[in-house]
């Protein structure tokens, strides 16, 4: 295991080194959705909407010329414009011979794909979200060995990672790009209330010194102004207002020198966020606020900070146009000293549906491939939209993208690549409710971690006792937020 993450590392390094020396251009780290602790959460990767762009099911048919019809469902909206384009030049390219259908269904997605798999009617090809291990049990996922070019193997080599493309010694999903955690702010709104508009907060002291100004300033606007949005009506997006914030602490939930669950590393981050909330600070209706409106409210001028990914760059740009000048920065620490690095996930994007026939199967790998093409991943760095993690594809790239918050993403020196934690299934709420429990005042913080801890390491030992995983695969030994890698 330890060998694939540090293939992982090297990736990054060499993506990083070039994009430093391209001259007129710089890097980036971008966009998406893909969790380390998946939950079942419902991909909101920039993505919203429920718009439909194509038929739905599997396994159309061929028409009388032999053409291979194929759906492909995504949820990520932060690139649709860009992936729209990309199968209109595919089914030009391969007119009469395979016609790709796509379907932009981002509103619940993950409920309404296993709906539609379960009935039979599901995609040939369709984006990540989904616990890998739930989709394989289930035949939901196709293995990709048999189906890959060589030259695609040869490309992903040391890039699988157990639990996410990776399981039983086989592909089920191939990298396209990565995602950062950021801090993001609104200048003018930090300017207006007295702040330094280039200053962002480093420490969490600072965090709330800035929101509380923010928010007395908005008191006498027309219409109210707030000093952080913490949108958690969405449970997986605690991935990132936890997860990520306790990464950048230097403390992760999970021990993965043992596999062992310690949600106290926590603690820090919801004593900053219990604190905001004591001081008004924190935009109203947090706990059932869904990501999507709370970046309206962002770029609507309403909200100082707010947490971002990378996939940000197309919602803060296209999505939700920001009408105020916005920055980046790294995350604040509880001391605003660095402690940790972030993540940087960049291990799945589409999946092949298992229940496909082999044509359709064979088909949907063909258009897989176009979008790993390195012409395609230029044009996707290029046009601002992320940063290929493949090797050779950064180095070719020779238009500096100029979108708003590009730049500022492409600095991934405080992010590594984690490694993923065994796929369990936990009895009762999920971490993200029992959170949301806490704010909500419904459980003290030390009883929801003494539960959490009990009811994730159960099981583990559970999943280990079924036979169902190998700790073995999951173990990195030396593993710490310093070192994701381990040893």
């Amino acid at each position: 295991m330890k060998r694939k993450v540090l293939a992982m590392v090297l990736a990054l390094t060499m993506v990083t080194a070039a994009f430093a020396g391209c001259g007129k251009d710089d890097g980036g780290k971008a966009p998406d959705s893909g969790s380390n602790e998946q939950q079942g959460q419902t991909g909101d990767d920039g993505s919203q909407g429920g718009e439909e762009d194509g038929d739905t099911g599997a396994d159309e048919g061929e028409d009388a010329g032999g053409q291979v019809d194929i759906t492909f469902w995504t949820h990520y909206t932060d690139d649709i414009n860009f992936t729209k384009q990309k199968v209109e030049d595919f089914n030009n390219e391969f007119a009469g011979k395979i016609h790709v259908e796509l379907n932009h269904v981002s509103d619940d997605y993950n409920n309404v794909l296993l709906l539609a798999l379960q009935n039979g009617n599901g995609p040939d090809i369709y984006a990540d979200g989904i616990q890998l291990a739930q989709l394989v049990e289930m035949n939901y996922a196709a293995p990709l060995d048999n189906l890959m070019s060589d030259d695609m193997k040869a490309r992903v080599e040391g890039m699988n990672m157990v639990g996410n493309n990776w399981l039983n010694g086989n592909w089920y999903s191939l990298p396209f790009r990565g995602y950062n955690f950021r801090l993001v702010w609104n200048k003018d709104l930090f300017e207006a209330a007295g702040l330094d508009p280039e200053a962002p907060p480093k420490s969490y002291d600072e965090v709330i010194e800035y929101a509380k100004k923010i928010t007395e300033y908005g008191k006498d606007q027309e219409s109210q102004k707030y000093g952080f949005m913490l949108p958690t009506g969405e449970d997986w997006i605690w991935w990132i207002y936890g997860s990520q914030m306790a990464y950048a602490n230097g403390e992760s939930m999970i021990d993965l020198n043992t596999c062992t669950y310690q949600w106290e590393a926590y603690n820090k981050v919801m004593d900053l966020w219990l604190k905001l909330q004591e001081d008004g600070s924190l935009f109203p209706g947090g706990t059932t606020m869904q990501n999507d409106p709370a970046r309206a409210q962002f770029a609507a001028g309403n909200v100082g900070m707010i947490l971002a990914a990378s996939w940000d760059i197309g919602v803060f740009n296209d999505q939700f146009p920001c009408e105020n000048e916005w920055g980046v920065a790294t995350l604040p620490t509880y001391d605003g000293e660095f402690h940790g690095y972030t993540q940087l996930d960049a291990g799945s994007y589409l999946l092949i549906n298992g229940a496909s026939d082999e044509a359709h199967q064979k088909a949907a790998m063909e258009f897989y491939e176009y979008l790993l093409s390195e012409q395609t991943l230029m044009e996707y760095c290029e046009g601002g939209y992320g940063v290929p993690v493949y090797e050779g594809v950064a180095e070719k790239v020779e238009k500096k993208s100029d979108r708003p918050g590009f730049e500022e993403f492409s600095d991934v020196t405080t992010d590594r690549f984690y490694p993923y934690e065994p796929p369990i299934s936990v009895e009762g709420d999920g971490y993200g409710m029992v959170m949301n429990a806490v704010l909500n005042g419904a459980v003290t913080m030390e009883d929801a971690v003494t539960d959490l801890n009990t009811r994730y390491n159960a099981a583990v030992q559970a999943a280990v006792d079924a036979g169902d995983i190998n700790l073995d695969d999951y173990i990195i030994n030396g593993f710490s937020c310093m070192n994701p890698a381990g040893e």
